[in-house]
């Protein structure tokens, strides 16, 4: 007797899992999508030719089985595209461009290639751009400004000194980590923004699985190392909290 497996939705770990299923066992996969594509929020839509990526996501992991899986499906790219190029020549042919991969396939004459970028993530807020994850840097400083850096340090040693005793909700656990100051400057109304819950209304657990390696400590600490040596591998093993 054959078994049947329902998957929901035909984004990266679906199809992950339906792939894994009929490779590895007799289970036949039967994948439920709401949407008339795949790819979930990883698809590239194609518009007026122009290809676009839904949402900012890119894809990397600390585990060498993920990364190699994934690159046996997409082999990392190889030659530069045409909007490497481009932007090697808007930039005069300054070192802009990712270390490539020996013997990868061509983006611009294959579809089925991972494509390397640099990651640039930022915040817009206070009308400046904050770099995302928050970094400790000159540039965070100077936007902050004087005032609001000693109010967000204050708030953090007195969190320390006098620690929150009931962590109920998402709203307590990043308060009891960061301080009252920098909870209301960075994560009260972009949380509420990303998942449309204010955060005293989710569980403080959501906080420990999204952020468990994000604290103050941590981020003084990787700013100091990133001043002698810089992560460059696709990997990043060595950034322990990476944005989705």
């Amino acid at each position: 007797m054959s078994k049947t497996a329902i998957i929901i939705g035909a984004g990266p770990a679906g199809l992950t899992a339906a792939y894994e299923l009929l490779t590895r066992t007799d289970i036949k996969p039967i994948i439920i999508e709401k949407s008339n594509d795949i790819g979930g929020i990883s698809k590239t839509i194609v518009h007026n030719g122009n290809r676009i990526d839904i949402g900012g996501h890119r894809f990397f992991s600390k585990s060498d089985v993920v990364m190699q899986w994934w690159q046996n499906i997409l082999p990392l790219q190889g030659a530069e595209s045409k909007d490497d190029i481009l932007k090697n020549i808007q930039y005069q042919n300054k070192k802009t461009s990712v270390k490539l991969s020996v013997n990868g396939p061509d983006p611009e004459k294959v579809d089925q290639v991972m494509l390397i970028r640099k990651r640039l993530s930022r915040i817009f807020f206070l009308k400046k751009f904050f770099n995302y994850p928050i970094t400790l840097s000159k540039e965070t400083i100077i936007n902050l400004g004087f005032f609001r850096i000693i109010k967000i340090g204050v708030s953090y040693i007195w969190v320390r000194i006098f620690k929150v005793k009931k962590i109920e909700s998402l709203e307590d656990f990043f308060i009891s980590r960061f301080g009252t100051e920098l909870y209301k400057t960075f994560f009260k109304d972009y949380t509420q923004k990303v998942w449309g819950v204010p955060c005293n209304e989710i569980e403080a657990d959501w906080g420990a699985q999204r952020i468990k390696e994000l604290s103050v400590s941590r981020t003084i600490a990787h700013a100091i190392k990133s001043i002698f040596k810089k992560e460059d591998s696709i990997e990043q093993k060595k950034n322990r909290y990476q944005p989705d």
